[in-house]
C-alpha cells in the first residue's frame, strides 16, 4: 500500500471526491447497480431467513474473483479509501475468522483510516476485501472509471463513469457468478 504524496493525493481525491457526496451530486459517476451474490434484491422475508453472519464464507472467493478482474483490467492498480469502521474487537475478529496475522494488518490498514491509498499488490488488496466482506471496515474501491463502495450483506454498490464500465463489471460479475443488480 502506498499513501499517495500531495500531488497525486489532490488528483486521486478530486478523481473520486463524487463518490463521497450524497447520491444527487454525484455528478460523473452513474450509479450502475448492486455487485451481490443474489440477483434479485431480497424480500424483508428473505433476508430474515438468511445468517450473512457466515454467509460471507460461501462467497468470499467470487468477490475475490470478482476484483482480482478489476484489478487485473487496471494494470494491478487500485486504489482504497476504508470509510466506516464496524467492530474491530478482538472476539469479533476472531469469530469472523481473522488470524494473528490478519489483525496486525488490520491495524496497520486502520492507521491509514480515511486516506487514498494505492494498493499495487493483490495479497494486500485481498485481505481489505475481506475486511469490507465480513463487515470490519468497509472500503470504496476506485480504478479511474469504476467505483464499488463496501456495503453490509454482501451487496456493493458500483458506479461507472461510462456504459462501457458498467458492461464490463456485469461481464466480471457473471464469470465469477455474482450479479450487478
Amino acid at each position: 500500500m502506498e499513501v499517495f504524496n500531495n500531488h497525486k493525493q489532490n488528483y486521486n481525491s478530486n478523481l473520486h471526491h463524487e463518490l463521497e457526496l450524497d447520491n444527487s451530486q454525484k455528478a460523473e459517476w452513474t450509479f450502475s447497480g448492486i455487485l451481490d451474490i443474489f440477483p434479485k434484491q431480497l424480500t424483508v422475508l428473505e433476508a430474515q431467513e438468511i445468517d450473512f453472519s457466515i454467509l460471507y464464507k460461501e462467497h468470499e472467493n467470487q468477490i475475490l474473483l470478482f476484483f482480482q478482474k478489476i484489478y487485473e483490467s487496471n494494470n494491478g492498480c487500485i486504489y482504497v479509501k476504508s470509510t466506516t469502521i464496524i467492530n474491530t474487537s478482538d472476539s469479533y475478529l476472531q469469530r469472523k475468522d481473522f488470524s494473528k496475522n490478519d489483525i496486525d494488518f488490520i491495524e496497520k490498514f486502520l492507521c491509514y483510516e480515511n486516506r487514498l491509498l494505492q494498493v499495487n499488490h493483490f495479497e494486500e488488496l485481498a485481505r481489505i476485501i475481506n475486511l469490507s466482506a465480513r463487515e470490519v471496515v468497509l472500503s470504496n474501491f476506485y480504478i479511474e472509471d469504476t467505483a464499488i463502495q463496501g456495503n453490509f450483506d454482501l451487496s456493493f454498490p458500483a458506479y461507472c463513469r461510462s456504459e462501457q464500465s458498467k458492461i464490463r463489471i456485469t461481464e466480471y460479475a457473471s464469470e465469477v457468478n455474482l450479479y450487478i443488480r
